[in-house]
């Protein structure tokens, strides 16, 4: 009967992992001997460990849809296990795998968070939170409901099978994480109900990391030993993504900043001084006299801080012409431009 283990733990046969899971933990809950309510019942505990075992495993609950109980039981299916996967870590042993570890699921974590332009250069101290796996608090991440483990029969306690394959290249040797027990070499005698045997569950936790002055737009932060862990206690990093906010007034590539400056003709004539605004405060701008329209000015060491110093701050100059005076300049062009004076104002002239 192939729909007995989905059965026991109340799941359809398209379950998710996570509803695997979450039914399990429920069940589980219910019917443990130690509950002491009146719903315990150890032989039903029992089954649906059984059941959790392989629906939880992707490979047993492929080969228990297509063959039942046979598919999952035996010495048989361990062998057809190592042969299926054979292939594949021969692959990844010549060419490199990628995630963490031998469960092929990545350990590390990527967050994203946004400063603003002044945060960016000060540098500031970011607190969130982070959701990722954790060793398992209940029981301490032995996954067994008591404390109690059994050494793995499958690889013996080693965390690893190894599979000779031959090639046409010769005989291959392969090291693989044993699916059995996670690569921990123990096998829970009863589950824990939080972790399902995992020995790690999910938790949500919260995280700072200090994002020193002068970070870049993109530029990305690792928190070593932050991210996810491993039923082995390995961990993964956590990966921290930096944003950049826009910011109105001011413009930035590198470490340097660009702004603009509205002055008059008379300033633009004789020069000026101007204040303008940076993340570190007024900086000064000296306009020299006869300033042309759009020349740009350069103030050192009023940018970005950066390795080897800050960077520069360049200020476009935009001289603002009165209405009247531009009327009058474009009536002197058409003026200039003319090569026929007689058409102008000719009936005057006398």
């Amino acid at each position: 009967m192939t729909k007995e283990y989905y059965e026991q733990l109340g799941v359809s046969e398209d379950a998710s992992q996570d509803e695997i899971k979450k039914a399990y933990r429920k069940k589980a809950k219910k019917y443990h001997p130690d509950s002491g309510g009146d719903t315990a019942d150890e032989e039903k505990f029992k089954k649906i460990n059984k059941a959790y075992d392989v629906l939880s495993d992707e490979d047993k609950r492929e080969k228990y849809d297509r063959f039942g109980k046979q598919g999952v039981e035996g010495r048989a299916d361990r062998g057809q296990r190592r042969a299926a996967s054979t292939f594949q870590d021969l692959f990844d042993q010549i060419f490199g795998g990628f995630g963490g570890g031998g469960s092929g699921e990545s350990l590390d974590l990527r967050v994203e968070t946004s400063v603003s332009l002044e945060e960016a250069y000060h540098g500031v101290e970011k607190s969130f939170s982070v959701n990722r796996r954790a060793k398992c608090t209940e029981c301490g991440g032995t996954g067994s409901e008591n404390g109690e483990t059994s050494t793995c029969q499958e690889c013996g306690g080693r965390g690893k099978v190894e599979t000779v394959q031959r090639t046409p290249l010769g005989r291959a040797r392969t090291v693989q994480e044993c699916q059995e027990c996670g690569g921990n070499g123990k096998i829970p005698d009863k589950r824990c109900a939080k972790c399902g045997g995992d020995g790690v569950a999910e938790e949500s936790s919260r995280v700072q990391v200090e994002i020193p002055e002068g970070v870049q737009d993109g530029q990305r932060l690792r928190l070593r030993g932050e991210g996810n862990t491993s039923s082995t206690g390995e961990k993964g990093d956590l990966y921290v993504f930096i944003s950049v906010r826009k910011d109105r007034r001011l413009k930035r590539s590198g470490s340097d900043l660009f702004t603009l400056v509205h002055i008059s003709p008379t300033e633009a004539a004789g020069g000026t001084t101007k204040e303008v605004w940076t993340p570190s405060g007024q900086a000064t701008v000296e306009v020299p006299p006869g300033v042309d329209p759009g020349e740009v000015v350069r103030v050192k060491n009023e940018g970005m801080p950066a390795r080897r110093g800050n960077g520069d701050l360049y200020v476009r100059i935009q001289v603002d012409i009165p209405e009247g005076v531009e009327a009058l300049d474009s009536h002197n062009t058409e003026l200039d431009q003319s090569r026929d004076f007689s058409t102008i104002g000719t009936d005057r002239i006398g």
